[in-house]
């Protein structure tokens, strides 16, 4: 009967088993089916407070076996002192093959605390002695434990330090044995481990919220800065002169903050030049688009009755169509240039520039009046287009006088130098000429072929070849334009 129902509540347990199992498995389904919760982002105060609670955790916990460790071993050492003292008192009380339990207990007060067996063997004597309460703690032990040396674990009594000392003398072995109690010493280090784990707890719990709320404090700068960006990525109108708070501390923050505003005026900045370029391109397309539109309405209006007017129209639509033509290619060659890298190596200036001077087809030949020896760190496509740029502008605004090509070295850089006697250029337009369609006089410029691109395309060809451009004042007047090239050692 006991069997069968030992058997039947077994398949009970077996039947309860099985359907929690389904029901566990419809818990699991249900779960993986639900959706999961989002993790919440480390902040940085979190990361603080986590960081706090380790690194106490492991400070306190290496202080804590330390102490402990050193604590244990004065303690051990101390008994150990404690026991050579009284095994040493031990034997000086041992008279006739007999302790003198008397002259030994008044000894030292440390007696009362130890436990002591003697055994005497040879010449006929076998005698064991024990001291008071010696026997029945002996006789309590069911089994011992040895731990480390001389620290030994008596089952129902606790932790001891055992001595022994063996003495022979006129055939006679005197076995000498100690015990003395390590339990005291135990108790104080359990109470030691409390406190510590008690001040730890109280240290990480206080010491996580007060490191929590700092930290909470001290990302407020942050927390603003994060909250003015997500109200300028909100506004439907943001302007161009949008900037973030400059925070007055911390100093990281601050600094931050600075350079985020910087950012915005750059990319504020950029995007101005994009739409006045995209302004410019429309405005110089337009000029020959409505030429064009406009002469074709005139030959489709009246291209029969006067024909005399068709080939004149069709010049005016043909030099328009080349003038976009040119526009068109200009553009692209700047747009291509935003994305293009070029590879510096050491070329020749003095030679490349008799090269393209000698190829540049002009009435006015060009006067170069370079030494011999300059060697540039560039790219030779980049300072060919830039020397023609510079010449087809000086031709423009100065075709009928000579233009002046020399070069300087020094300081590690050598400057290329085109002047023409020109107009010359306002002071205030200086830093604008090298602008995408800027012309200086708008309405003299009119009567100048070009696209207004050739200075700025000089511009970024220089920048890709890491060299600068500017243009000063000719003597007597004029406009002298300076490309300064990093130099480069002649290679041999």
């Amino acid at each position: 009967m006991r069997k069968r129902g030992g058997t039947a509540a077994k398949g009970g347990a077996a039947v309860q088993r099985g359907t929690g199992a389904k029901h566990g498995a419809g818990q699991s389904s249900e779960a993986a089916q639900a959706p999961r919760r989002e993790r919440r982002p480390a902040t940085y105060a979190r990361r603080i407070t986590r960081t706090y609670v380790i690194l106490l955790t492991i400070v306190v916990t290496v202080i804590g076996i330390v102490s402990v460790g050193v604590v244990a071993e004065y303690l051990i050492r101390s008994k150990q002192d404690d026991s050579a003292q009284l095994m040493g008192d031990l034997q000086d009380s041992f008279k006739n093959n007999k302790p003198d339990w008397d002259a030994w207990f008044s000894s030292s007060y440390r007696t009362h605390h130890a436990f002591v067996r003697v055994n005497v063997s040879g010449q006929g004597a076998n005698e064991t002695y024990y001291a008071k309460n010696t026997k029945r703690f002996l006789k309590d032990t069911l089994m011992t434990y040895p731990l480390i040396s001389h620290v030994q674990y008596q089952e129902d009594q606790g932790i001891y330090y055992y001595r022994e000392a063996v003495v022979k003398k006129d055939g006679v072995t005197v076995d000498y044995e100690i015990w003395m109690s390590l339990n005291r010493m135990v108790a104080l280090v359990k109470l030691l481990l409390a406190i510590i784990v008690f001040i730890t707890l109280v240290g990480l719990l206080a010491g996580a919220w007060a490191t929590s709320i700092l930290a909470r404090r001290l990302n407020r700068p942050l927390a603003a800065l994060t909250q003015a960006a997500k109200g300028i990525t909100a506004k439907e109108n943001a302007t161009h002169q949008e900037a973030l708070p400059v925070a007055t501390g911390p100093a990281e923050v601050q600094a931050l903050s600075i350079e985020f505003n910087r950012l915005l005026a750059t990319l504020n900045a950029q995007v101005l030049r994009d739409n006045q370029f995209v302004s410019d391109a429309s405005h110089e397309l337009r000029t020959p688009l409505t030429a064009i539109r406009g002469h074709a309405s005139l030959i489709r209006r009246h291209g029969d009755a006067h024909p005399e007017i068709v080939p004149e129209s069709l010049a005016v639509i043909e030099e328009e169509s080349r003038k976009m033509q040119r526009l068109i290619e200009s553009l692209l060659s700047l747009s291509r240039m935003d994305h293009v890298q070029v590879e510096r190596v050491p070329l020749d200036l003095t030679q490349l520039v008799a090269d393209v001077c000698d190829r540049y087809a002009t009435d006015q030949p060009p006067v170069v009046a370079l030494p011999g020896g300059l060697w540039i760190l560039a790219d030779a496509d980049s300072v060919t287009h830039i020397l023609l740029c510079l010449l087809n502008n000086a031709a423009k605004y100065a075709p009928d006088a000579p233009v002046t090509i020399d070069a300087v070295s020094g300081g590690g850089r050598v400057v290329l130098r085109v002047a023409d006697q020109g107009p010359g250029i306002p002071d205030a337009a200086k830093a604008q000429v090298f602008d995408r369609f800027y012309r200086v006089d708008s309405s003299r410029s009119k009567k100048i072929a070009g696209t207004g691109l050739g200075l700025a395309i000089a511009a970024r060809l220089a920048s890709l070849s890491q060299a600068t451009i500017a243009v000063v004042d000719n003597q007597p007047h004029g406009s002298v334009f300076e490309v300064s090239f990093e130099a480069a050692a002649m290679p041999h």
